[in-house]
């Protein structure tokens, strides 16, 4: 348990509590009340797990701190906080002001359930789960994703983020093409993958 692993988990542990002040500000604007403290709550708790994805990285690299329990759980807490910000804001978005539209979450949604779906596949062919190698595709993806969720609390609804989103969502489409493209390419390397060649 490193210093770099226990700011992972951190960041796990503010997911929850972003939604929840996301949600509660909901509940108060529509009881008739203005509940900006728990919309600048769900901002600030975004940007803190947002820094400690950054932080965390470094500290690893900087101090040798890269250990197996942070390469499992990084990947999971970036998951974890990225996708639920894009649901609630493509759902109930920001109370009075507005959301992303819908196609963005189904998209990226999508996207990790057809990755996690062909790991596990592939981890089960290979009875090995280290062959998932980081493509600089997903890095700029997760970095737009990251954008739009910032853009989609502080300017919800406004024509101008619609380049961020546009972005992002090629950057995502593209990501999971280039994975793919890598999935099928290591299909093929497995007994059952030749198998169907022949």
């Amino acid at each position: 348990m490193t210093f770099a692993t226990t700011l992972t988990l951190l960041r796990i542990l503010l997911v929850p509590l972003f939604a929840g002040a996301l949600l509660y500000h909901r509940e108060y604007h529509e009881e008739g009340y203005s509940g900006f403290a728990w919309y600048y709550a769900a901002v600030a708790l975004f940007a803190l797990a947002a820094l400690t994805d950054g932080v965390d990285g470094w500290i690893a690299r900087q101090f040798n701190q890269r250990s197996r329990l942070g390469r499992i759980l990084d990947p999971i807490a970036d998951k974890l906080l990225l996708v639920t910000g894009i649901v609630l804001l493509g759902t109930i978005g920001v109370a009075g002001k507005g959301r992303l539209p819908l196609w963005f979450p189904v998209l990226v949604v999508s996207r990790d359930l057809i990755l996690v779906s062909g790991t596990l596949f592939l981890g089960t062919l290979l009875h090995n789960y280290d062959f998932v190698k980081p493509h600089w595709t997903g890095k700029v993806c997760t970095f737009f994703q990251i954008a739009v969720v910032l853009v989609g609390l502080l300017l919800p609804g406004n024509s101008s983020t619609w380049p961020i989103l546009w972005a992002a969502g090629a950057m995502t489409s593209l990501s999971l093409v280039i994975y793919l493209k890598q999935g099928w390419y290591l299909f093929h390397q497995t007994n059952y993958g030749n198998s169907t060649q022949q």
